[in-house]
Parts: C-alpha cells; structure tokens; sequence
C-alpha cells in the first residue's frame, strides 16, 4: 500500500487547467497564479505519478497517453469534491437563523413554544439576539426581527399578534380591591423596558379614569422602583405586590393558569401589534422560510 502523501489539489487543478486550455501561460491565468508555479506543480505531479503528463511544444501542451488516461478521474474527482464542498458550505450558512426580539417577547411568548421548533426543525440553528436595540439587517445582522409596529422601508413586516392591554395581579389582592378608586390599593409596577414598550400607565388611565391622574398618583409613579425585567416585574405581580399593565399575547399562560387575573374590566386595544419583520432577501434561506412558516402558524395558536 502506498503511504506518501497524495499531492496537493493545487496540483490537480493546474493539471487539469493546462488539459482544458493547452497551455501552461492560459491555465496560470485561469488560476490567478504565476505560470512558474504552474509548472512546479506539474513537476510535482509528475513526479508523484512516476511519469510524464504533458508534451511540450510551440504550440502548447498537449497530454501525453499517462496524462490522457489520469485527465478524466481527476476532473472528476475534482468536480464532486467542490460539490461536496459548497453544499456543505451553503447547508452550514442556511441552517443558521438569527433573530432579534425583545426580552418580554422572547421569555412570555416564544421560550414557551420553542421546543417545538427544536423538534421539528432539528437542523435549523436558532440563535437569539435580545435586547431593544432596532435590529440592523445589513452584513453580519440579523436575519429576523420581532418588534411592535412595522419594520420601516424596504422591509416586510408581518403581524403576529393582535392584542389588548390591561391591568392584571394576584388573584388574592383582587379579592381585597375596594369599589371606588381601587388602583390606589396597591402599587402600579413598572419594569425598565417599559419606554420600548406601548404599555403605558399614564395613557392607561388617562383613557379610562381621567379623574384618577391626580397629583398623588403621578407622585407616586415617579417613586416606583422599576423592576429590571418584564418576567421580574411579573414575578413580583403574582406576589401580590402590586397591578402590571399587559399585553394579551405576554400573559396568556399566566391567565389560563390562573396565577394572574384581570384586576380591572377595562381594556383597550393596542395601537401597535408584535410583527416579524425581515428583508425579502432573507428568504433565501431555508432555515428562515423554516421558522417564519412555522411562528406564524403558531400566531394563532392558543399556548397550551
């Protein structure tokens, strides 16, 4: 069994080149390189090969019968090892999806549901980029993004939700709220993320209890510590320690489980939806189409 080292494919290809132009000048052109390096592979190959490939004349290089023999299995070869090579090079680049959503979208609506997409996607990598920062579509960003309201010029935008917003909180402190003026029972519970957000107790209450925006309330709005997170700001809600203003589609599992109830009957519909937003040119790849048919089919699924 012969245990050298086979030669380079660098080799290969300018055998392959010289075969397919008739000449080592044509064929360094062709491989961007110099026609001395051409020739030294060539040696090189000859050598390996323990024979002559090419004869040599003023009107080129032609194949001698050891290098008619070899031309054939090696552009072959050739050929299905650069095959082989780009679909695994285009398999590894589109099975990767990155998305960019915010952290109350990605902890109350999608982490729920991901298992789901793991499992019937297996070969799609979904990477989450979470934050408020307005996605960046250009080179090296995102190739989705869930926000509220649409995606600006040039990008699709398609609903995913179409919500309500109230106020919920512990089932226990709903029993204790009195008839009149019951907001001021307990704390209005803010969170960081609140200003990224159409969730707004000012505009809630302005809406609803025009009477209720009173000095003291606005005080103590401005002395409410917000909690870090949305998930925190919950958390502390179904304590008991106060009313959080929602959003349907980020508080259904807590509704149907009834840690969290509707502390008030007054609702009113969002002025702006949760959207995938994307460019077109995202499509092509499959792991993109992948998960958008997949999270709109899942838009109007109830969690559970």
């Amino acid at each position: 069994m012969d245990n050298r080292p086979l030669p380079p494919i660098a080799a290969l290809r300018a055998f392959c080149a010289i075969a397919e132009l008739g000449g080592f000048g044509r064929a360094a052109e062709r491989l961007g390189t110099t026609q001395t390096a051409v020739s030294h592979q060539i040696a090189q190959l000859e050598g390996w090969v323990g024979g002559v490939l090419f004869e040599r004349g003023r009107g080129g290089s032609r194949l001698t019968t050891r290098g008619a023999r070899l031309y054939p299995s090696v552009a072959e070869a050739l050929r299905n090892i650069e095959e082989a090579l780009r679909t695994a090079r285009a398999y590894a680049s589109r099975g990767r999806v990155e998305l960019s959503l915010t952290p109350e979208f990605s902890s109350q609506w999608l982490a729920p549901r991901l298992a789901g997409f793991v499992q019937r996607f297996p070969d799609v990598e979904l990477v989450l980029s979470v934050g408020y920062q307005a996605p960046d579509f250009s080179a090296g960003g995102p190739d989705l993004a869930i926000r509220l309201g649409g995606g600006g010029a040039g990008l699709v935008a398609e609903p995913l939700t179409a919500d309500d917003e109230f106020a919920v909180c512990a089932p226990a402190l709903v029993g204790r709220l009195p008839e009149r003026q019951a907001f001021l029972a307990a704390p209005c519970l803010t969170y960081d993320g609140v200003r990224h957000t159409a969730l707004d107790w000012r505009r809630w209450f302005e809406q609803f209890a025009a009477e209720a925006v009173t000095d003291d309330f606005t005080d103590r709005m401005a002395a409410a510590i917000p909690f870090p997170t949305f998930a925190d700001m919950l958390v502390a809600c179904r304590r008991g320690e106060g009313f959080a203003l929602v959003r349907t589609s980020l508080i259904e599992a807590d509704l149907q489980a009834g840690s969290l109830v509707r502390a008030f009957v007054e609702t009113q519909p969002s002025p702006f939806n949760y959207s995938l937003i994307y460019p077109r040119s995202a499509l092509a790849n499959p792991g993109v189409v992948a998960f958008r048919e997949w999270i709109l089919a899942e838009a109007v699924q109830p969690i559970g």
